[in-house]
Order: C-alpha cells, then structure tokens, then sequence
C-alpha cells in the first residue's frame, strides 16, 4: 500500500476527467460493482445511468468493489474511489488509509451534475448524499470549493504534480 495513494472523492468533482487525463489514475466507478441495471443502452452510458431507477442492488456489493480496490492498489499511484460512508468505514476496518476531497457545499456540485448530463433525480440527490457522506472528525480531508476540481486540489496538496 505504500505506493497507492486511494482518494475517496465526491461525485462531480472531477474524478472521471483525471482518471482520463493521468495513465497511472485509475478513476474506480462504484455503479460498475454497486448496480444491475435492466436496461442495457443506459447502463453502457455512464454518467446517463446515474440516477436511474430501473435498476437492482448486485448482491455482491460491497464486497466486490472493496476486491477491486485491493487488486488495484500497486498497479496504480492513485485510485479515486466512491465517498459512500460504508466504503470508507471498511477501508478503515481493513486499515486502508485513503484521503478524501469533499466539496465545500453541495450546490455547485448539483450544478455540475446537470451541465454534465445527469438528470434532476441524481443532481438533487446529492444534497442528501452530502449530508449522509460528511466527513467524520478522525477522517483525513481536503476540502473542494466552487472554483477547483479534483486536479487543483491534488496538485495543491502534493499528490500529483503537474
């Protein structure tokens, strides 16, 4: 675990343009492992099937992604990984350290959302997601405002370089 550094990221705060824009970012979308979804054209479109009611919990989840995590660590430097508190809890559990960058409000993440093709169910979902995911006081934190993305942050902490 020394050389992976695992960052627990908030939805819309840029996870999916860095994992794309770094070879060694592996951007882990938690919907690939958490989700069956019924319908198979919206399941192929990534940021469309978020929020989509038509769909089943995997029995597998959380079990299946905590695996992917953990074959992962070492193949990458970082790995942006779902904020959902019980994710978290178990990396605690299973002592695998991770940082997570959380935004300063929901709001402007809500917006995002929506600018980027979400529909309005997962949008306004996330002022509940951001209440129910907050940071406990023992959690290490980075904090993302309005102005910044996933990249700033991590470049203004020292975790990746430009």
């Amino acid at each position: 675990m020394k050389n992976t550094k695992i960052i627990s990221c908030f939805s819309c705060t840029g996870k999916t343009y860095l994992g794309n824009k770094y070879d060694k970012v592996l951007d882990l979308e938690a919907s690939h492992f958490k989700w069956i979804y019924n319908d198979e054209e919206i399941a192929k479109d990534i940021e469309k099937r978020k929020g989509v009611l038509d769909r089943q919990l995997n029995p597998l989840y959380p079990d299946n992604y905590i695996k992917a995590i953990k074959e992962n660590i070492n193949k990458y430097d970082i790995i942006l990984i779902t904020p959902e508190k019980k994710i978290r809890d178990i990396l605690l559990k299973h002592k695998i350290e991770y940082v997570l960058v959380y935004p300063t409000d929901y709001t402007f993440v809500s917006k995002r959302a929506i600018l980027r093709g979400n529909n309005s169910y997962f949008a306004n979902g996330l002022k509940d997601s951001f209440k129910t995911w907050y940071p406990d006081k023992n959690e290490k934190v980075l904090w993302e405002s309005e102005d910044e993305y996933l990249e700033d942050v991590l470049i203004k902490n020292g975790i990746i370089n430009q």
